[in-house]
């Protein structure tokens, strides 16, 4: 049976906390980039920042080995998914374009709607048909400018954006089918998941050798902004529903677009325009279909004692 829908506060707490995320998400490009500036690059620039968010979390896995022990099946499948979400966007951000590479991982509006009729049993219906196919128009697109064959110009960034979108959507229904599994399990599985995977692909990346002596703000950089925008999507995710996160997420290609432009002098074609502008109705379609409800529990309550 469906839990009670989130009352008016709450929900709107949930809301703005997504919309935080998608900013830091959004202009998360800006200290990639400048960090590769400073010699820490790719994937060992990855792999550094969620080995910082990830390791003093080891008390936390022992402290509460009894709920690891009873969830760690969902948190093994969250840490793999999120994991992949993160590392595949961020090494895409590095070198794609920052519009581009945002409109095709928010692909993941779709994804999830798909996913979830497969798997939460939500309904369809027309909307999302509809939705279904005007993202696609818009992927093609995105990645066509023109060319003869609409998949011709796809690059490794274009998978890497896209294959993170349908992690992204993944987990997003897996958080919303596992409704017991607090917040803080949750954010410390999907950092381990981006350090093992991180730390996995640097495995085949050169070593920095010239690093700067801007390297201490990686921490800052780690615990601020990717914590922070990790934090601030989960808490939203956990409390809104599969359709209605999904299609607030997308305000990070407004982020996005507009620090690209002003910071980077990067401009979006005509292409990329019409096809972000029917992924994004794609996404208003999915907000337009009947809310469904049913918060997920958090760790405010539902806690077993000697957790």
């Amino acid at each position: 049976m469906s839990a009670e829908p989130l009352p008016e506060s709450p929900r709107h707490l949930a809301i703005a906390a997504l919309v935080f995320g998608a900013a830091l998400w959004g202009c998360f490009w800006w200290p990639l980039r400048f960090f590769s500036s400073q010699g820490l690059a790719g994937p060992w620039l990855i792999a550094a920042v969620y080995v910082v968010l990830a390791a003093p979390t080891l008390a936390l896995v022992r402290w509460r080995r009894l709920r690891w022990r009873r969830d760690g099946k969902v948190l093994v499948a969250l840490a793999l998914l999120g994991g992949w979400t993160n590392v595949a966007f961020l090494l895409a951000l590095f070198h794609g374009s920052v519009v581009r590479v945002l409109l095709l991982f928010y692909l993941s509006p779709v994804w999830s709607l798909l996913l979830a009729w497969l798997l939460l049993k939500e309904p369809l219906g027309w909307r999302g048909i509809l939705a279904g196919a005007l993202a696609m128009a818009g992927s093609i697109l995105v990645v066509d400018h023109g060319a003869a064959g609409p998949w011709s110009p796809l690059d490794p960034d274009d998978f890497l954006a896209v294959s993170a979108g349908l992690a992204f959507a993944a987990s997003n229904v897996l958080l919303r089918g596992n409704r017991s599994v607090p917040d803080r399990e949750r954010a410390v599985a999907i950092w381990w998941g981006c350090a093992a995977l991180g730390l996995g692909v640097a495995a085949f990346a050169p070593w920095p050798t010239h690093i700067s002596g801007q390297w201490w703000l990686l921490p800052v950089f780690a615990w601020l902004w990717v914590g922070g925008a990790t934090a601030a999507t989960l808490y939203g995710v956990a409390r809104l529903p599969v359709s209605l996160s999904a299609v607030i997420m997308p305000v990070e290609i407004l982020f996005g677009a507009v620090s690209a432009w002003l910071l980077a002098a990067e401009t979006v074609s005509g292409f990329e325009f019409l096809g972000g502008l029917a992924i994004l109705t794609a996404a208003w379609l999915q907000m337009r279909r009947p809310t469904l409800p049913g918060p997920i529990a958090t760790d405010a309550g539902g806690e077993e004692p000697g957790d």
